[in-house]
């Protein structure tokens, strides 16, 4: 549902054509690199004359670009801004990077760092499995930032502004979402870390500790596995791992800022 912006209100109007802009942008992806007007006009609910110009504002910044067989595609100059956000993400994984490994060897799990971008989360480190059924994740895909184990971690660690903004816009794309209630998320906040049952996945448990610089949490190591061989003490042990792994990356980055 499209928010009406004030008469005569240009703020919000710009606000709110810049908000098209940019989904409309990050509407690309690798699964769907090619898109017409049309296409995207239909994924925005917008007429298509005012696609065609967020298209050329895209065009203008090089940001988009003609495909050979029709259509428009993200232009090479994206992939600076590629470069930047791995540039950003350097730091924490170089420092975390060894760590999730070890853990995934000591818990016989996926482990992954999980980070917040915007209104999702997105896995920035992922060390699989060996087991030959385990979990897979693919670094930068976007998720729900209200399901799973990290993701309500970043969540809890939002201010209560912030956290009403997600709501507001989740409700806008989902007629029912699973909200977490405020006690819930002071109490995750609170103790550091949590654990999910089937939230992001059915027969899924995961669990999360937080990554913090400067008492700010910046990320969320984890693991998920699958529960029929996490019994009991099987799920102790790995939430006792990972918050053991979470403090030494946390004393590694004391001081830092990412």
């Amino acid at each position: 549902m499209r928010r009406p912006a004030a008469a005569g209100s240009k703020a919000t109007s710009g606000s709110e054509s810049a908000r098209k802009v940019l989904s409309l942008l990050l509407s690309f992806s690798e699964e769907d690199p090619t898109r017409s007007v049309q296409e995207m006009a239909t994924a925005l609910d917008v007429p298509v004359s005012s696609a065609y110009r967020y298209v050329s504002l895209l065009r203008e910044f090089g940001l988009l670009e003609e495909a050979e067989f029709g259509g428009y595609r993200v232009s090479l100059r994206a992939v600076g801004l590629a470069r930047a956000a791995r540039a950003g993400a350097a730091g924490l994984s170089d420092i975390a990077h060894p760590v999730v490994q070890e853990l995934a060897r000591e818990t016989g799990e996926t482990a992954l760092v999980i980070r917040r971008l915007g209104q999702a989360v997105v896995a920035v480190d992922i060390e699989e499995s060996a087991q030959p059924v385990r979990l897979t994740f693919e670094r930068g895909v976007l998720m729900s930032l209200n399901r799973g184990s990290a993701a309500r971690l970043l969540l809890a660690a939002l201010t209560p502004k912030e956290r009403a903004d997600y709501y507001s816009f989740l409700r806008t794309v989902e007629n029912d979402p699973e909200l977490p209630g405020e006690e819930e998320l002071a109490a995750i906040a609170e103790q550091g870390w949590t654990e999910s049952f089937g939230q992001v996945s059915d027969g899924i448990w995961g669990c999360a500790a937080a990554i913090t610089v400067n008492r700010r949490v910046v990320a969320a190591l984890s693991v998920a596995g699958p529960l029929f061989r996490l019994d009991d003490a099987h799920r102790a042990r790995i939430v006792e791992a990972v918050r053991r792994r979470a403090d030494e990356i946390n004393a590694a980055v004391a001081g830092t800022e990412f």
